[in-house]
């Protein structure tokens, strides 16, 4: 038996019993809890059990399953999907998975981010190295990444100060070189159905999120705090793929805001970062590169 069957094998087995994962600290009290509770798709024509690999598929048998795998993950069955993945791998059919995730990726399905999540919870993280691109790969404990904006091309970073409630405010930078101040860590949570990010600079315990008070715009001001128990601290992440390039845009839970940069530059030349007061997903104004470090 080849080492990639035995894989695969493993693979299925521990993922009836993945039932949490740790996030970098490895603390259990901020342990992602792994759900298998989602609700099945309906939509899903081909049964895992008919997938064999000894047969070849005719182009439409080949579209069926893909589909079953797409519906599954939308819907947010990701039991069914990460059982089924691990199928796929194992028979050789590659190509079908990641045509799956690219379909994901043209139609903006922030699904991507927690199949991802939920195949490395099922230790499936080598079909997720194999065949996701690498930006997708935010949970992973020894991922680090700058955040830069597509618009301006400027790298997410903390302001050098604090202010009166001991906050530092986001800004963006015109510097991208890589250097601490600009390199981040996403620390992944479960919560209900989706997987929601802690998102920090790899230098200080600093956390990103929203203020609390709207400007005369309607946005919220970014800020990082040593405190991070409100979900004005948890962002969810959601492809987009646009003018051939994979980008992201970076929603916070509490308000359903996207990050994004302030268009004036202060006196050092930087921008103020914020959480636009409208859920506008238009890539040109407020999507951001991922980019490992």
């Amino acid at each position: 038996m080849g080492l990639k069957k035995i894989a695969v094998i493993l693979m299925c087995a521990l993922a009836v019993n993945a039932n949490s994962i740790v996030d970098d600290t490895g603390s259990s009290t901020v342990a992602a809890t792994i759900s298998s509770t989602d609700s099945s798709s309906t939509e899903a024509t081909v049964s895992i059990e008919n997938i064999n690999s000894t047969l070849a598929l005719s182009d439409n048998e080949a579209k069926n399953i893909e589909d079953a795998l797409y519906n599954e993950i939308v819907s947010r069955d990701f039991y069914q999907a990460v059982h089924r993945t691990a199928i796929m791998y194992g028979a050789g059919w590659d190509s079908m998975i990641t045509n799956v995730v690219n379909r994901l990726i043209d139609n903006g399905q922030s699904q991507l981010i927690d199949y991802a999540y939920k195949l490395t919870a099922s230790r499936g993280t080598f079909i997720v190295r194999a065949l996701f691109p690498s930006e997708v790969r935010l949970h992973e404990d020894l991922f680090f990444v700058k955040i830069i904006s597509y618009k301006y091309d400027f790298a997410l970073k903390f302001g050098l100060g604090a202010d009166f409630a001991g906050d530092k405010t986001a800004y963006g930078d015109s510097d991208t070189s890589t250097r601490f101040r600009v390199t981040w860590k996403f620390v992944p949570f479960w919560i209900g159905d989706r997987v929601y990010f802690k998102i920090r600079p790899i230098d200080i315990a600093y956390f990103l999120k929203l203020g609390n008070t709207r400007d005369r715009d309607g946005d919220h001001g970014a800020y990082g705090s040593t405190n991070h128990d409100t979900d004005r601290h948890l962002w969810y992440v959601k492809p987009v793929r646009h003018n051939g390039k994979l980008l992201f845009y970076i929603i916070n839970k509490e308000y359903e805001e996207l990050l994004k940069l302030g268009q004036s530059t202060d006196v050092d030349g930087d921008r103020t970062a914020y959480g636009h007061s409208e859920k506008d997903f238009n890539p040109d104004k407020f999507a951001w590169y991922i980019k490992l470090v």
